[in-house]
């Protein structure tokens, strides 16, 4: 019970690694809010989790709409009276070669991956530094780390920001008590991968060290330690979650 009756924010916790970040947490002790774009999958996930509807609840959260992200921090305050936690999740890919990239296909994965990480982490600053403390965890990107196949360069500048936010907001917050670290998942095997042909999940993979595939668990788990006490000497770090295909 790493967790125990902290208070988790999950953005993108509706489905795929969101979604099992939340159930982990939840697993580990925690009270869950869920924030998903798509509410009735975050419904699911909090009835499934919890019946009661003691430990966790559900919150349509556009995290690029400033007014949503603090209605939705309200909500969690109101129900759970603090938030411990921020796990910033949510996040969107939308890859072409660059001469077929518009300005609105650009940007629009730049406002959620990395505008969305922003206002979440703002929203909730002012409530952890009242409490005297809190945890960020920004999840960011292999592709944010080096150029790798089929990641398209609007989600890897979205990712590569994620990580400098991280690096520079750790620094700042720091004093404050809240610790600020990233989790940089290599490819992972969701319902959303599964999808692509097995060769094509192949290539992303090349390089690797560890012949086991990624699973949302993996990241999962990272989010547990970041989350926790273990991690009270940890910040401004990026925990690369790749099975070995980045070794530096």
């Amino acid at each position: 019970m790493e967790l125990k009756e902290l208070v988790a924010i999950v953005t993108g916790g509706g489905k795929g690694i969101g979604k099992t970040i939340a159930e982990k947490f939840y697993g580990e002790g925690a009270r869950v809010a869920i924030w998903d774009i798509d509410l009735s999958s975050a419904e699911n996930l909090a009835i499934s989790l919890d019946p009661s509807g003691d430990r966790t609840m559900a919150v349509k959260v556009d995290i690029t709409n400033e007014g949503e992200v603090a209605n939705g921090t309200s909500e969690v305050l109101k129900k759970f009276k603090r938030i411990d936690i921020l796990v910033n999740n949510a996040g969107i890919s939308r890859h072409r070669p660059i001469e077929e990239m518009s300005l609105e296909i650009f940007e629009s994965v730049l406002k959620v991956n990395l505008t969305g990480t922003f206002l979440c982490c703002r929203a909730v600053t002012p409530i952890m530094k009242k409490q005297g403390g809190g945890k960020i965890i920004n999840i960011a990107s292999l592709g944010g780390r080096t150029g790798r196949p089929g990641v398209g360069i609007n989600y890897a500048a979205s990712k590569a920001g994620v990580i400098g936010l991280t690096q520079t907001l750790a620094r700042e917050l720091g004093p404050s008590g809240i610790y600020v670290n990233a989790i940089a998942p290599g490819p992972i095997l969701t319902e959303q991968t599964k999808q692509y042909p097995a060769e094509v999940f192949a290539t992303w993979n090349v390089g690797r060290a560890i012949q086991k595939d990624g699973l949302p668990e993996d990241v999962a788990d990272a989010a547990i330690f970041l989350g926790s006490a273990r991690s009270d000497w940890v910040t401004g770090v990026t925990l690369d979650v790749n099975g070995g295909i980045l070794i530096r």
